[in-house]
Parts: C-alpha cells; sequence; structure tokens
C-alpha cells in the first residue's frame, strides 16, 4: 500500500487541500479504488486554520508525514510566511528518507526553505516566479512550466497544475491505466497540452513607456504590423546612430529590438485569436509574419501550445 501525506500547516490554501483529497482519494464513485493511505499531517492537534475560513481535522502527525511514500505540500495564504520549522524538518527527513516529495502552487517557497531545491529546478505560480527568484536565488526558475521534477522534488504550476502533477505522479507510481481512470473520474485531460506561459497576458518588456527608442518601434509597428524591419529602420527613425538606438532601448525595455517586437506579435496576434474570427493565416499576416508557418512555429515556442490550440482553450465565445 502507497502512503501519502498531506502536510497540513496553519495558513495553507484550501484549494491546494482540496485537490490533494480528492486526487488522492483512496475511493471515488467512478472509478476503482486506490491501493493507498492518504493522512492529513500537522503538528498542530485539533483544527487546522486554512484559508476562507475554512477549518480541516489532521488524522497523522509529522512522524507519519516524515515516513510517507509520498510527501505533498499545499501552497500557504502569504508565500512569504515561514512554516515552524517541525515542518521543514518533516520535510528533509522524507526526502532523506527516500520519498517523493511535490509542492501545489505556492507551496514551492515552503519546499525551497528547506535548502532541497538548491540547485534544481523549481516552477510556482507564474505570478511569483520573479518573487520566488529573488528569495531563492540558488534555485533555476522555470516560469514556463505546468511542474517540474526531479531528484524526487516536484514542484507545480498555480492552481490547477497541482491536478497535473498529481495526476503524473499516480501514473508514476500506479501505472498509466490507473492515472488515466483518475483523470476521467475528475473529467480531466491525462495530460495537459502546453506550459503556463499560455495563461501569461504580459511579457512584453517595458521599464520607460515614453522612452525615444521604444516610441520609434511603436510607431513604425502602429503604421504597418506586417512590414519587416530591422534595427538601421529603427534607428533612423528615432534620429539616432544604430549603436546609440540599441543601447537606449534596452536601457527602457531590458531587452532587444528584435525580442520586443517578437514578444509583441504573438501578444498582439493572441488577442486576435481570442477576440476575432479572423483566421490563422489571416492573424499571421495581421501581426507581420510572411508565413502562416512561421507564425505557428514563433507562437508555439513561446505561448507553448499551437496558435489553434490558444484559440480552442481561450477564444471568448457569446
Amino acid at each position: 500500500m502507497l502512503t501519502v501525506a498531506l502536510l497540513l500547516m496553519p495558513g495553507s490554501r484550501l484549494f491546494d487541500v482540496a485537490i490533494v483529497a480528492e486526487t488522492w482519494a483512496t475511493e471515488r464513485i467512478s472509478s476503482p479504488p486506490l491501493d493507498l493511505e492518504l493522512r492529513r499531517c500537522s503538528a498542530e492537534s485539533g483544527l487546522v486554520e486554512l484559508t476562507d475560513g475554512a477549518r480541516c481535522a489532521a488524522d497523522g502527525s509529522l512522524a507519519w508525514a516524515a515516513n510517507a511514500d509520498v510527501l505533498l505540500i499545499p501552497g500557504l495564504a502569504n508565500p512569504d510566511s515561514i512554516p515552524d520549522t517541525k515542518y521543514l524538518r518533516a520535510i528533509s527527513a522524507a526526502h532523506q528518507r527516500g520519498a517523493i516529495v511535490a509542492s501545489l502552487c505556492s507551496g514551492a517557497f515552503v519546499l525551497a526553505q528547506t535548502g532541497l531545491l538548491d540547485g534544481q529546478s523549481a516552477t510556482t505560480h507564474w505570478a511569483l516566479t520573479d518573487e520566488f527568484a529573488q528569495r531563492f536565488p540558488q534555485v533555476d526558475v522555470d516560469p514556463s512550466a505546468l511542474f517540474v521534477g526531479s531528484n524526487r522534488l516536484w514542484t507545480s504550476a498555480g492552481v490547477a497544475a497541482g491536478i497535473d502533477l498529481s495526476i503524473h505522479l499516480i501514473r508514476q507510481l500506479c501505472g498509466g491505466k490507473i492515472a488515466t481512470t483518475v483523470s476521467r473520474s475528475m473529467v480531466m485531460a491525462p495530460h495537459r497540452a502546453g506550459g503556463q506561459a499560455q495563461f501569461v497576458r504580459t511579457p512584453v518588456a517595458l521599464k520607460d513607456a515614453d522612452g525615444q527608442a521604444l516610441h520609434a518601434v511603436r510607431s513604425l509597428l502602429q503604421e504597418d504590423p506586417s512590414q519587416s524591419r530591422t534595427v538601421a529602420d529603427y534607428a533612423r527613425h528615432a534620429c539616432m546612430t544604430e549603436r546609440t538606438f540599441l543601447r537606449r532601448f534596452a536601457a527602457e525595455t531590458g531587452t532587444t529590438p528584435q525580442q520586443w517586437v517578437m514578444r509583441w506579435r504573438v501578444e498582439e496576434a493572441s488577442a486576435l485569436l481570442e477576440e476575432s474570427t479572423n483566421s490563422i493565416a489571416e492573424i499571421a499576416r495581421a501581426v507581420g509574419y510572411a508565413t502562416p508557418v512561421s507564425f505557428r512555429q514563433r507562437f508555439r515556442a513561446i505561448k507553448g501550445v499551437a496558435p489553434a490550440e490558444y484559440r480552442k482553450a481561450f477564444q471568448q465565445r457569446a
């Protein structure tokens, strides 16, 4: 029998706790029972205060968690919170003993405080990746992944990505057939296409919205987005030398004109995919790509999914 511990800390996110309770449930009405034991483990006695005014009773100790096969860490309401060292010691002990340790959403902040993620790749909710990288510079943050894992350490992105990771771990530990049965029971795809980059709508670098170099690029794009431009074109429009233009543009945006324009085109295309019924070829031309093929390649490289998949997921319907 597989033993699974949910670390029930004060301030844990209710949704994360519910994800574990549902995904790792021993029994469900629409699939065979799983051969596992799930316990909610805490240093607290009685009911543990969660978010949204909810409370949950622990049915396992931290000693039980430290000896479980799988230890799951929910996010905390405040990612800056520092859990009691008892929880951090239980996480370290579980991993040292050979357990799989996995965090959901902002639970990566808790896991990182143990030092186990030092030198490892990790992810968390895309809105928290910058803060995570600043607090834990020794961890290699991947802001685009739905979940990341190595050395029996797993982290997942925001909210529903915890379900993706849970189903992945069930597939590893219990087999593909059981994982598919669980995902079908939850009306969830066994594997979700793309990463969390497709959900981010503000990736275009911008430090100085009124900068002269950035204004030159923006004005030429607005004049004719389909026109291919060179650095020399932008510099001439800004009345600068190319060297001065590149230096000023980097100061204003933190990136190069080519990279900025590429991001801009993909973000404009994303809006058109959501809001219009134009064909992929028409959208490609509208944002400045010579062919639909090059557009699809660049869009997938940045968003992690093909334009058609993005439209299917995000297009606004009346």
